[in-house]
């Protein structure tokens, strides 16, 4: 007897049956959908913060993959791990980033896909004083830049 297409067991794994609520399904590129989550987590961050990131590069087997997926300049104690998926196992990527992080502060940022609540952070309970030490030494930062802008700009006139 003869198995026809939509029999159990005739499909290959990860396609659909024509006729399904989704229909059939695409490939998706995970290191293209990486880099898009990536860019938009700097952008987000840049736009929250007003600090300046950027992706690592990235290159298969160089480093050894201990890099973070993203460098702010303002906070280079944090060690960024970027996360965008359908499904996330927060304890094993947490756990990924705090083996790779060395002596940085391991933070989680993850978004689902297609998500109406948009970005989420995760720490350790333990790396919150270390978090909270990195945003306000890159928000003294800030500040003094700011001020030196004001300073180079406007003269200062001398009493007297």
């Amino acid at each position: 007897m003869t198995q026809n297409k939509y029999q159990k067991g005739s499909l290959k794994k990860g396609t659909q049956m024509e006729g399904t609520k989704r229909g059939p399904s695409k490939k998706v590129n995970s290191r293209s959908k990486g880099k898009r989550g990536e860019l938009s987590a700097c952008h987000d961050i840049a736009s929250l913060f007003g600090w300046s990131c950027r992706r690592t590069q990235q290159y298969s087997g160089w480093g050894g993959g201990d890099s973070a997926d993203i460098v702010c300049d303002e906070t280079p104690s944090i060690f960024w791990e970027i996360k965008r998926v359908a499904r996330l196992c927060v304890y094993r990527a947490m756990l990924k980033a705090s083996k790779q992080c060395g002596r940085q502060c391991p933070v989680l940022l993850h978004r689902p896909d297609r998500s109406a609540v948009g970005w989420m952070l995760t720490i350790r309970l333990e790396d919150l004083p270390r978090l909270c030490h990195a945003y306000q030494s890159a928000s003294e930062s800030e500040n003094k830049t700011s001020n030196t802008l004001v300073e180079e700009t406007l003269p200062i006139k001398e009493e007297g």
